[in-house]
């Protein structure tokens, strides 16, 4: 007879990570701000506010794949096999995964939490004062943006693990105002640059531009400073759809894409990050699309036969970036 466990009672479940979360940021704020251990301790909670959101989709997740045991200890089963010490994914595969599967988990709040957890390491396992010589300001506002993302996934508020979640979220509207500021500031300077070109300086520069923003390179956009034909560069996130064209023997695929970076050569404007890119009506999504020949896409021939049709002027199919 199997016997139904409860995988909210294991140590890898949603529920137990989420409550060890709240007590490493108790122990945070019982330091003053500019204490080291502030710092320190807020990389623990993030770390097991991460994971926590992970086994939110499933414990599963967090399992290492290199030994079939680890799934079954995140499903809550008792090990079956002697010395057997369950392992999970490490903390950059955690972040990964959130990525790839957490729609608002994006790059930058990605990036953040990468970067604050190589701090942890540093202060840990080298001579480094990582958190004694980093202002508050460098991180702070960033640490708590990353918080309210991942626990607005488990549908959860920062009034549930801060004591003082007003001030946090303070923080977060300062750094996403200083954020719009500046890129206002930086599609005004640009503007007033390329207003002073003359007409014939401007045309040279917008036919370049239209060369150059191509449909295979980005996704094609209108620059919000000069008008130009620009591109947008997006990261991959959701489900991929894929599509066979019998009639052409063709495999089609669709994924959504996130704006990570915008970039016009006609006037030099470039922003990264999808905060700052929302700012200026560029932070919607848009869609990849790849096509493959039915022989690429199934395997159907080994790479030097792939390489060796390519050589012979094949149909070549690039990223497509310019569906809505």
């Amino acid at each position: 007879m199997t016997t139904t466990v409860r995988v909210a009672n294991g140590p890898w479940s949603e529920e137990a990570l989420f409550a060890k979360s709240q007590l490493f940021i108790e122990r945070m704020e019982s330091h003053s701000a500019v204490d080291w251990q502030f710092g320190l301790w807020s990389t623990f909670a993030l770390e097991l506010v991460a994971r926590a959101t992970l086994a939110h989709i499933s414990p599963v997740l967090l399992a290492d794949a290199n030994n079939w045991r680890n799934l079954a200890y995140a499903l809550g089963k008792e090990p079956t096999a002697k010395k057997f010490t369950p392992v999970s994914i490490t903390t950059n595969e955690v972040i990964a995964r959130l990525t790839e599967l957490v729609p608002e988990v994006t790059p930058e709040i990605a990036g953040f939490c990468t970067q604050h957890l190589k701090r942890r390491n540093a202060e840990l396992h080298s001579g480094e004062l990582i958190f004694s010589e980093l202002g508050t300001s460098k991180w702070l506002p960033n640490f708590y943006l990353a918080l309210r993302m991942l626990l607005a996934v488990m549908g959860k508020e920062l009034k549930d693990i801060l004591s003082d979640p007003s001030s946090a979220q303070s923080m977060i509207e300062v750094l996403e105002d200083e954020a719009a500021k500046a890129v206002e500031q930086d599609i005004k300077a640009h503007q007033k640059v390329w207003s002073n070109k003359s007409d014939e300086e401007r045309q040279i520069a917008l036919t370049q531009a239209t060369t150059w923003a191509t449909r295979h390179a980005g996704h094609r956009v209108d620059c919000p400073s000069c008008r130009s034909p620009a591109l947008l560069q997006g990261s991959p996130n959701g489900p991929v759809s894929t599509e066979v064209d019998e009639r052409e023997g063709e495999v089609i695929q669709r994924q959504t894409m996130l704006p990570a970076s915008f970039e016009c050569i006609a006037c030099g404007l470039r922003i990264s990050g999808l905060s700052k890119l929302a700012v200026c009506e560029l932070g919607d999504a848009f869609t990849g699309k790849s096509v493959y020949t039915a022989a690429e896409f199934f395997d159907l021939h080994t790479l030097d036969e792939l390489e060796q049709a390519r050589a012979e002027a094949a149909p070549q199919f690039e990223e497509d970036f310019n569906e809505y």
